[in-house]
């Protein structure tokens, strides 16, 4: 057996350890997969101690794990307040580029999870399709997809991970759709905690939000419009 092997197979062990390790600490210390629990916990730490990074740690786990990525921005919001934007958009790339590295070390095994997780529901734009995009067009595409609701937020870092996008367009369109659509849904909650002192600022969020996903449409129609008249020349 030559060497490279072998130490493929040792970062793979050492990847799979890590990762079952802190999964059952996070489970049997937060239950990271009851989000009222996570809540409750991290409020009771709150009274004495900062919670900053057992927020971030658990938020990049699940993000991993396909839990969806608006509640936990939501629990932002409600934890830190307007503060939780720059902590839901670390623990989104922190997940983000995890994934990504993921895909690329267990690329067969995460192709065949991508495609059995994708295709659950019935989808109009084939897995081939979407890949065939994302190495023509990179950036725009990818930027295209992460601002789609169509497609969950951990679905796309593994379907990014196992295609060909270069990893700065990765992290730059993984930057930009989290930062700002994430840390619309923080400042809404964040207001909203709070409705008789901030009933402005829920108004100012809800028509952030509203201007967010007309943008999104307008942009994902001309784009999906270029795309199609790309594939057909």
């Amino acid at each position: 057996m030559n060497t490279r092997k072998v130490l493929t197979r040792i970062i793979k062990g050492t990847i799979i350890v890590s990762f079952i390790v802190i999964l059952t600490f996070l489970v049997q210390n937060f239950d990271i997969f009851n989000a009222d629990q996570i809540i409750d916990r991290l409020h009771e730490m709150a009274k004495t101690t900062s919670v900053i990074i057992p927020y971030i740690l658990i938020t990049t786990i699940l993000l991993i794990f396909f839990v969806p990525i608006s509640p936990l921005a939501g629990m932002a919001g409600l934890l830190f307040e307007l503060r939780g934007i720059l902590y839901i958009t670390i623990a989104g790339l922190l997940a983000a580029v995890i994934s990504y590295l993921l895909a690329r070390v267990f690329r067969s095994d995460v192709e065949k999870k991508v495609e059995k997780y994708y295709y659950r529901k019935d989808r109009e734009i084939p897995l081939d399709v979407i890949y065939e995009r994302i190495r023509v067009h990179g950036f725009s595409y990818a930027l295209f997809i992460r601002a789609l609701p169509f497609m969950p937020f951990s679905t796309g870092n593994f379907i990014f991970g196992v295609s060909k996008i270069s990893f700065m367009d990765y992290v730059t369109t993984t930057l930009i759709t989290v930062g700002i659509g994430q840390g619309i849904n923080v400042f809404l909650l964040a207001m909203a905690a709070d409705f008789r002192e901030q009933r402005a600022g829920i108004i100012l969020a809800l028509v952030l939000k509203g201007i967010y996903y007309y943008m999104i449409y307008v942009w994902s129609k001309k784009n999906n419009e270029h795309f199609l008249q790309k594939a057909e020349t």
